[in-house]
């Protein structure tokens, strides 16, 4: 005999392949709701169920209260995470442009060095010069 509930199918296309596959494992329809909605049934009520149903409808409550708790932890975890993240890289942009204008302005003194450096190189060079000529152009 089969089931009256409409089987939910995941139909996928790889590489000229049509890939269809039944998600489905448990014939209530309700498979996998711990990882999609784990606060699904944190707040069902129990009412008007007795016995064995009773029982049931309580564990999944505490169940999900359960998985409901740590799926806020885990969220919460995250947010604290990406928020962190989120300075690091906002640090991170600053040393590089900070480092990036040390750079330059240590780039922008080093040419200024050797623009002095050569003026005075320049200037020994013309006193050299000058030196030599004095004294060859003075009779001993």
């Amino acid at each position: 005999m089969s089931s009256s509930y409409i089987q939910p199918v995941a139909i996928t296309s790889d590489d000229d392949q049509l890939i269809i596959t039944n998600n489905l494992t448990s014939p209530s329809g309700f498979a996998g709701w711990e990882q999609d909605d784990p606060c699904r049934y944190a707040n069902q009520s129990c009412r008007g169920k007795m016995f064995g149903a009773l029982k049931r409808c309580r564990r999944k409550r505490e169940k999900s209260q359960a998985l409901c708790k740590a799926h806020e932890r885990k969220l919460a975890e995250k947010k604290t995470m990406e928020q962190e993240k989120q300075q690091l890289m906002t640090a991170l942009q600053h040393n590089v442009t900070d480092t990036a204008e040390k750079q330059q302005t240590a780039s922008t003194a080093m040419i200024a060095g050797a623009a002095v450096g050569g003026v005075a190189i320049l200037g020994t060079a013309i006193l050299l010069i000058a030196k030599k000529k004095k004294t060859n152009s003075q009779p001993a």
